[in-house]
């Protein structure tokens, strides 16, 4: 397939130029017209952003608040960085802060203290206690419908290019998947004889909805993701979601994300940017 034929007139392909607040007179004007005289297509859409700030100043080498993606990769997870861009990015024209402690504080709230945690609250009981398999049948069917259904406004947020709303509604899922877990006890029920059925049911609900909020989360942490299909032993898809994974089994549970510290943001503080 020839990629030229997505810049001829007539395509129905969506084209959507992506630009900086600060070029839009050469980009909404000059290059259009550039392209339409070269008999080229003209963009589906423009999306503008602002700029990018580092603890609220202007990116500056001087003043020492100045980051480069390679120095961030070498220190911390690059999905982390994707999803707080995504947690501020909306179709308005704002500047986006770069904030450590608020960066700090909304990945280990968010992604450790809220998604991660719901995978290894409930893969260690499958693995000890069932060997690695899910339970045959869900404990809340309509709770994973729910989910399952929430798709549909998350798809079209991404594609009208509303992450920030887009990472509050996933979040919002897993804030419930989380109180699901709270109300259901498994660390109690494990105590108890005769309760084995309704802990592999409970943790294979908790690690089903995970799987959901994953599939939602993976255009912004692709990384990750690809670690979360290694650890239910397949490939989760939009469609493949649709049904619980049951009477499967997952592979050992490795950890996922770390808590951000403080001396992981010193360290990003200390880079040397040649003059």
């Amino acid at each position: 397939m020839d990629p030229a034929r997505y810049w001829q007139p007539g395509t129905d392909t969506e084209l959507v130029h992506f630009i900086g607040k600060d070029i839009v007179y050469f980009h909404a004007l000059f290059w259009p017209a550039m392209l339409q005289g070269a008999g080229y297509r003209l963009p589906s859409r423009i999306n503008v952003h602002g700029y990018l700030t580092i603890n609220g100043e202007k990116m500056s080498k001087s003043r020492g608040t100045f980051i480069t993606a390679r120095h961030y990769a070498e220190h911390l997870n690059v999905d982390c960085l994707r999803y707080y861009y995504a947690a501020k990015l909306g179709t308005q024209v704002n500047d986006i802060d770069f904030n450590f402690e608020d960066f700090m504080a909304r990945v280990n709230a968010d992604l450790v203290g809220k998604f991660v945690n719901l995978a290894s609250r409930c893969a260690g009981f499958i693995k000890k206690k069932f060997a690695g398999r899910l339970a045959p049948a869900l404990d809340d069917a309509d709770l994973f419908d729910q989910f399952v259904q929430a798709g549909a406004l998350i798809s079209e947020l991404y594609d009208s290019l509303e992450y920030n709303r887009c990472m509050r509604e996933i979040m919002a899922l897993a804030d419930r998947a989380n109180q699901y877990i709270d109300q259901k006890k498994p660390w109690i029920l494990a105590k108890e004889e005769g309760c084995e059925a309704q802990v592999q049911a409970v943790c294979t609900q908790g690690l089903n909805l995970f799987a959901v909020l994953a599939v939602y989360l993976s255009p912004v942490m692709p990384k990750i993701f690809a670690d979360i299909n290694a650890f239910f032993n397949t490939t989760l898809t939009w469609d493949s979601i649709k049904k619980p994974l049951l009477d499967h089994e997952v592979n050992p549970f490795k950890p996922l994300l770390q808590r951000i510290t403080v001396e992981d943001i010193e360290k990003l503080q200390d880079e040397k940017i040649p003059s």
